[in-house]
């Protein structure tokens, strides 16, 4: 009955086609099988090409139709838009882990007789300026290679190999789903996409796990180490090909959990498995979070889980802090280590990628002015690193910033203001006030002192930001006196200064801080649903 009725569908389709042709005296010039592709851009009045969403659909008066739209007008009857989107498999492998599951491309428009290689182009030029303007440094390694194929309606179509038997089917298409390499191909440019994490270091991660089984991922908090953590173990269980239960990956918060848990647990599930009794609920990993000591962590595991080595679970860990790993294990027993930083990949270049893939994502007909737009959020990663910068000069290694600092970072001008001032006055001056202090205590006055608010001040990027320059704290400089405050701005009245509390325990202050934004970031209304557990203060 299904086929019968798409033979109907696919009939009255091109009956309707027929219909409609243009004639000898349509026209001059115009191409029946024209296909106009829009990643997001392709006018050229659209500033650097970041306009998104509905600015493409299509109508009569459209000022920004390109020149092939304009020969193509005469079958605009026949013209449809198609929204094009990168889709990720469902997977809830990790309990309260939110992943996003669609990434919007751009849309493309077909018009008139289309075949598939036409159709083919068109979706991998659509791609090939996604990957352009959300990576412009171009070190994720992703290009039209990248791509598998793509769903339209409930057609399937893998690029290189003979297209379907059946016609386009126009009715009721609205979008192409595009299907990027992945395990099945030997690829991990899904994996990629998805994480920002440039290919030959997700490649590298994971033929260490492979190989070793055992990792720890170290480095500042808010540098994505749980986030990348939940993606390379869903990683190895859908390589392991097992079905997925609630136990697959076991996870351990060493911040509320005890070593002794820890040593507990594993030996009794190397037990389990010696016994080869009830293997299927065997965690295949085994995630441990929080790690204060990684190297009696990695003693522990040695000692207690005594199992046949190919049979033990994957094990990752990440840590806040530098590691010394003892060398007195065999090889094949020890941990292997990942070292973040926010000088180098991925870190470094994460805000950027992910700060561009909001923008393309987002509906931004609201900002009149999309260079101005774009100008504000390339000016956060120089922020970070300003940051960044002070506190190295000026604290210890405990007072690190990530990039998920930011990630909370509205699109629109005028909700980046309230944000930015607010996010500057109520986490980040207090943040930087107790790693200053920090600093002076263990190193005592390592550099001349420079308020990092000067900086912010002349370089603040939207239009008019001179009345928001005084909205603005700045931060004097520590002292060791338990009364040290944030100074308010020039014209604020004493009300308006940080509250008693603040001045109290300025850290607790910016960790709730921080727990809003994640918090926000999590809320499923919102159009760009982004992995809690990369917001999160690792």
């Amino acid at each position: 009955m299904h086929n019968m009725q798409l033979e109907v569908d696919l009939l009255k389709a091109e009956n309707d086609r027929l219909k409609v042709a243009p004639g000898p005296s349509a026209v001059p010039g115009s191409i029946p099988g024209h296909i106009t592709s829009t990643s997001a851009s392709s006018s050229p009045r659209r500033s650097l090409g970041l306009s998104l969403g509905h600015a493409f659909s299509p109508s009569p008066g459209d000022a920004d139709m390109s020149p092939m739209d304009a020969i193509s007008a005469g079958t605009q009857k026949d013209e449809l838009t198609l929204r094009i989107v990168v889709r990720m498999p469902p997977q809830h492998i990790i309990k309260g882990d939110l992943k996003q599951q669609e990434f919007f491309l751009g849309w493309t428009k077909v018009s008139g007789k289309v075949d598939w290689k036409m159709l083919d182009e068109a979706v991998c030029q659509v791609f090939k300026d996604y990957i352009t303007k959300m990576d412009p440094a171009s070190t994720l390694g992703l290009s039209t290679e990248s791509v598998y194929g793509y769903s339209i309606s409930h057609i399937k179509r893998v690029l290189d190999t003979e297209p379907p038997e059946l016609p386009l089917c126009r009715r009721g298409m609205s979008s192409i789903v595009v299907t990027l390499k992945g395990l099945k191909e030997k690829c991990v440019d899904s994996l990629v996409f998805e994480t920002l994490i440039p290919k030959p270091m997700m490649q590298h991660y994971i033929s260490l796990l492979l190989k070793h089984r055992r990792l720890i991922l170290s480095g500042p908090s808010g540098t994505g180490k749980t986030y990348l953590t939940n993606r390379l173990a869903e990683y190895l269980v859908e390589r392991s090909g097992r079905d997925v239960t609630e136990g697959i990956v076991s996870t351990f918060n060493m911040h509320q959990q005890s070593c002794k848990d820890l040593q507990l647990y594993l030996s009794n599930l190397a037990n389990q498995i010696d016994r080869e009794t009830g293997t299927a609920d065997v965690p295949l990993v085994i995630l441990l979070d929080d790690l204060s000591e990684a190297g009696s962590i990695s003693e522990l595991v040695n000692g207690a889980l005594t199992c046949k080595y190919h049979k033990c679970p994957y094990i990752i860990g990440t840590t806040n802090q530098p590691v010394k790993m003892t060398p007195n294990h065999g090889l094949h027993l020890s941990f292997r280590m990942l070292t973040f930083s926010n000088n180098v990949e991925p870190a470094n270049g994460f805000l950027v990628r992910y700060l561009r893939r909001k923008l393309l994502e987002s509906d931004t007909d609201v900002n009149a002015n999309k260079e101005e737009l774009l100008r504000v959020l390339d000016w956060v990663p120089k922020l970070w690193y300003h940051l960044h910068t002070f506190l190295e000069k000026h604290s210890t290694s405990d007072f690190l910033i990530g990039p998920c600092f930011f990630l909370s970072c509205p699109i629109g001008i005028e909700d980046f203001r309230t944000w930015f001032i607010d996010l500057w006055n109520n986490s980040i001056i207090p943040y930087l006030q107790e790693g200053a202090k920090d600093g002076l205590k263990v190193h005592g006055q390592k550099a001349a002192w420079e308020d990092p608010v000067e900086w912010v001040r002349d370089t603040l990027p939207w239009p008019s930001a001179q009345q928001d320059q005084s909205k603005l704290y700045h931060l004097p400089p520590p002292t060791i006196g338990p009364h040290s405050t944030v100074s308010p701005p020039e014209e604020r009245t004493v009300k308006d200064t940080t509250p008693s509390s603040l001045d109290a325990d300025p850290l607790m202050a910016m960790l709730l801080k921080l727990q809003e934004a994640a918090n926000y970031i999590e809320s499923p209304d919102r159009e760009t649903m982004v992995d809690p557990d990369l917001q999160s203060t690792l």
